[in-house]
C-alpha cells in the first residue's frame, strides 16, 4: 500500500479554506486504497470525521518569524510569513510519495518541496489556487512595489515547487497554461478534479438556523432568494454583487456568506434597497447554517475575479441550485448552460442583467436546479477523485523509479535550495 503524506499549506488564522476542505476530504477518499497521513496546517479546522479512524495524522505547529511586530500587522501581510514543521515532517517520515495541497504561504510550500527533494521523496501538487497565484498582482490592484513583492514571495517560490514537481493534479484544463507557463515540463498533466459529498437531508430546525442568521425562513412571493458564500477577500468580487444588485428593480432577498472585510461597505448597500429588497449579511456559518442558507436558496451568484476551480460552486450544485459566476479560471469547466450561466469577471451591469433574466423566469430557475444536482451527482464525486488520484500516485511512482535516480535527485536538491 502507497505511503502518502498530505502536507496542506494553508495559513492558520483562516477560519476555512477551500483548498485545505478539499485536500481533507480527497484523503478521506483515499483513505481505503493508500495509507494516508495528513499534515494540515490548518489543525483541526477542517477535518473530516467520517475519516477519523482510517487517517493517520501528524501534529503541525506553526509560527511566525519572531523579527517583526506581527500583532500590529494586517493579516495579509503574515499570511505570506507562516513557518511550520511541515518539512521536518517529510525528512524524518516514511513516505513513498508527498501529495501538497494549496500554495499559501508560498515560501511554505517551497520549503516543503525542498525537504522533499532534499530526501529523495517524489512529491505532487494539485493546482488549488493557482489561478489566484498567476492573477493576484492583477487582481488585487497592486502598485509596482507591492506586484514586485508578490512575485518575489508568491508567483516565484510557487513556480520553483512546480518546476521540480514529479507529477501535477491540475483541477481543471484551464490550469495548462499556468502550470506550463511556470515551467513544469513534465508529459502527462493529469486532471483530478474535486469532488462534493452529497447534501443532507433537509433539517428540521433549518427555521431556527434561519432565524439566528436573521433570514426569514417564509418565502415572499415574487422575490428570488439569491446566495454568496466566501471569505471577502478582494479576489471574490463582493463589491461587484453587491453594486449589481444595488440597480435591480425587482424584489429579492440577497444573502451574504463568510467572513467579514471592514474595507467592505455592507451597510450603505442595504441603505440602498428597494420596498422588497434585502440583504442579509451572515458572517461566517456553521455546517449546519450552510446547507440551510444552500435550502433556502433559489439561486447561486458567484462574480469572482480570480479562482481556480471553486468547491463552493460545486456544493451550490449539489444541493440543486443554479449557478451565476464568473467566466474565470475552471469555472467554465463546472458550469454550463443547462444549470448556470456565465458572466465576465468585473461586469457589473452584465451580472445584474443576468440576475434579473434569471430571476424573471423561476420555473427555468427550478429546472436549471434539478439539472445542477444531477450533473454534480454523477460527475463531481470524492470516489472518482480518489481513483483519478490513486492512477496518478501509481504512474509517478512507476516513472520515478525508472526514470529519476537518487544522485540526480540530489545535485537538483541542491540547485533549488540555492535558487
Amino acid at each position: 500500500m502507497i505511503k502518502v503524506l498530505a502536507a496542506i499549506v494553508v495559513p492558520p488564522h483562516l477560519a476555512v479554506s477551500g483548498g485545505a476542505r478539499a485536500g481533507e476530504e480527497l484523503c478521506a477518499a483515499l483513505a481505503d486504497h493508500c495509507s494516508i497521513t495528513v499534515a494540515n496546517m490548518m489543525g483541526d479546522k477542517v477535518r473530516v470525521e467520517r475519516a477519523a479512524g482510517r487517517l493517520h495524522r501528524s501534529p503541525v505547529t506553526t509560527w511566525l518569524p519572531p523579527v517583526m511586530p506581527w500583532s500590529r500587522l494586517p493579516a495579509r501581510y503574515s499570511t505570506l510569513f507562516y513557518r511550520s514543521n511541515l518539512p521536518r515532517i517529510v525528512r524524518e517520515g516514511d513516505f513513498d510519495l508527498v501529495h501538497i495541497h494549496n500554495p499559501m504561504p508560498a515560501l511554505e510550500m517551497q520549503r516543503v518541496a525542498r525537504a522533499c527533494l532534499a530526501r529523495g521523496v517524489p512529491y505532487v501538487v494539485t493546482t488549488h489556487g493557482f489561478n489566484e497565484v498567476a492573477n493576484g498582482g492583477q487582481v488585487y490592484g497592486f502598485d509596482p512595489l507591492r506586484r514586485t513583492v508578490w512575485k518575489r514571495l508568491v508567483e516565484a517560490p510557487v513556480a520553483r515547487v512546480v518546476r521540480h514537481a514529479d507529477g501535477i493534479f491540475a483541477l481543471s484544463p484551464a490550469d495548462f497554461d499556468i502550470v506550463r507557463g511556470m515551467g513544469f515540463t513534465g508529459a502527462e498533466l493529469p486532471v483530478v478534479t474535486n469532488g462534493v459529498s452529497p447534501p443532507l437531508a433537509p433539517a428540521a430546525d433549518d427555521a431556527d438556523e434561519l432565524a439566528r442568521l436573521g433570514i426569514p425562513a417564509q418565502r415572499t412571493p415574487g422575490q428570488t432568494a439569491c446566495m454568496f458564500l466566501a471569505n471577502h477577500t478582494p479576489n471574490k468580487g463582493l463589491p461587484v454583487l453587491l453594486e449589481a444588485f444595488a440597480r435591480l428593480e425587482r424584489p429579492y432577498l440577497l444573502i451574504v456568506a463568510g467572513d467579514k472585510r471592514p474595507e467592505i461597505d455592507y451597510a450603505s448597500y442595504i441603505a440602498r434597497c428597494r420596498p422588497g429588497q434585502s440583504i442579509v449579511v451572515t458572517g461566517r456559518l456553521s455546517g449546519a447554517a450552510v446547507g440551510a442558507v444552500f435550502r433556502r436558496s433559489d439561486l447561486f451568484v458567484f462574480p469572482t475575479l480570480a479562482d481556480t476551480f471553486p468547491l463552493v460552486v460545486l456544493e451550490a450544485m449539489a444541493h440543486g441550485l443554479p449557478v451565476l459566476a464568473s467566466r474565470v479560471g475552471g469555472i467554465p469547466h463546472q458550469v454550463d448552460a443547462r444549470f448556470g450561466e456565465l458572466v465576465e469577471p468585473g461586469d457589473v451591469e452584465g451580472l445584474r442583467a443576468a440576475v434579473d433574466r434569471l430571476a424573471g423566469d423561476p420555473a427555468r430557475l427550478a429546472v436549471m436546479g434539478r439539472a445542477a444536482g444531477r450533473h454534480a451527482a454523477v460527475h463531481y464525486t470524492w470516489e472518482k477523485a480518489a481513483t483519478d488520484a490513486l492512477a496518478a500516485y501509481e504512474r509517478v511512482l512507476r516513472s520515478r523509479s525508472v526514470a529519476r535516480p537518487a544522485p540526480a535527485v540530489r545535485a537538483h536538491a541542491g540547485e533549488t535550495a540555492a535558487s
